[in-house]
């Protein structure tokens, strides 16, 4: 559309990227145009390589009790290095002499604040109660007058489903139920039911996030799973720390081509994590199917529910996206994670006590699992286009 510019934002704990998207029609469908803009936030000389958040209890009980966020001055100080380094972003993409209209979509981690235009707690960074409030003066002072209000901040995970779903190359395009998983620093979850993408922040009655999730008694399916837990559970058998690593280079997808070498820790690693996924992924076509009040969580005083309004549905794909979806779609690691997790998760449904009917849906007849039910995402940047579809819905509506 010619008479807006529409930019998605997807802010993380380190840098944020800005592009922006265009919007094609029948059906509609939305594409993050290039190029895409990356700044760190430690580019601005007020961002401080030493800063600790406040302790996560503090900012806990604050954030509960639902009253004025009182900022640290360190924490001050970095919320201003994180908005010039948001603000020199959006200049770049935008240019200058602006009279379109711009809408803009936004993502970052955190607990947002009631009004969801702000960050109450936050695990590794600055609390930033009026964080959204401090980006549009500061581009309104840059010129940008045509810039309609940002109205919220979202979630990065529901932002995953929302570009997979409205993205023209979006894993959930052409179904409708899947389910996403993004695999980077951390894990995101998505869901498609019946169409409609259904943040888990609003199941949680009945579904927990990945990162809640015990895989064990000693590991978390995030320790399993992450970019950061499958680094620091190599960097243990080889005596290495995780800045060790760092330094040398040394991510999951080198300790993959180390374990293609025939390296004994390396593919330990790669074993644990394909049977984590397989696990993990039997456990949400079990939880939509019939419920899993026995999941094991992080809180022992958590408990799901059973009975949900989704209960013997199924999922027609599986998304896997960001560092783990590279990997996947990467042909010479399939022996090392898509072969195994097909493998296995096949044997786990053939073998499990759900209806014949929910199997069928996911096995051949010879009991093995369907070569196209897991995929691997298309959209890199999946959270920052489903950011853009996010507000463009919503500017839409008013």
């Amino acid at each position: 559309m010619d008479d807006i510019i529409l930019i998605g934002i997807d802010g993380g704990a380190s840098k944020v990227l800005v592009h922006k998207v265009d919007i094609l029609t029948n059906p509609m469908r939305f594409v993050a145009l290039k190029p895409f803009i990356e700044v760190n936030y430690s580019s601005s000389e007020l961002y401080s390589e030493k800063f600790k958040p406040v302790a996560l209890n503090r900012q806990m009980k604050e954030h509960a009790d639902g009253g004025p966020i009182m900022q640290t001055k360190a924490e001050a100080n970095q919320e201003k290095a994180i908005l010039e380094s948001f603000n020199k972003a959006i200049r770049t993409i935008l240019g200058e002499n602006i009279t379109e209209e711009v809408i803009i979509g936004l993502g970052l981690p955190g607990l947002k604040t009631e009004d969801k235009r702000g960050i109450s707690a936050m695990a590794n960074g600055p609390r930033m109660p009026e964080f959204l409030n401090k980006l549009e003066k500061s581009l309104s002072e840059e010129g940008y007058t045509t810039l309609n209000p940002i109205h919220a901040i979202g979630s990065d995970a529901d932002y995953c489903g929302l570009g997979e779903q409205w993205g023209d190359e979006g894993g959930m395009r052409g179904v409708e139920s899947a389910y996403y998983i993004g695999v980077g620093t951390g894990i995101a979850d998505a869901m498609l039911i019946d169409g409609l993408n259904l943040p888990f922040d609003k199941c949680k009655p009945w579904i927990a996030k990945t990162w809640e999730m015990m895989a064990n008694k000693e590991e978390s399916y995030e320790n399993l799973l992450s970019a950061k837990g499958i680094q620091t559970r190599y960097g243990k058998l080889v005596g290495m720390n995780l800045d060790e690593l760092t330094q040398s280079e040394i991510y999951p997808w080198q300790i993959y081509e180390r374990a293609l070498e025939g390296e004994e820790a390396a593919a330990q690693i790669v074993n644990e994590t394909a049977r984590a996924l397989s696990d993990l992924l039997f456990h949400r076509i079990r939880t939509l199917a019939v419920g899993a009040p026995e999941t094991m969580l992080r809180d022992a005083n958590r408990n799901l529910e059973i009975e949900h309004d989704h209960l013997g549905k199924v999922f027609e794909r599986i998304v896997i996206g960001q560092r783990l979806g590279d990997i996947w779609e990467f042909k010479n690691f399939a022996p090392l994670l898509l072969d195994p997790v097909n493998e296995n998760l096949g044997r786990l449904i053939h073998a499990s006590d759900l209806p014949a009917e929910i199997k069928s849906e996911y096995l051949t007849k010879t009991n093995r699992l369907r070569d196209d039910l897991i995929i691997h995402s298309e959209l890199r940047h999946a959270p920052a286009l489903g950011a853009a579809v996010d507000a463009y819905l919503v500017w839409i509506e008013q």
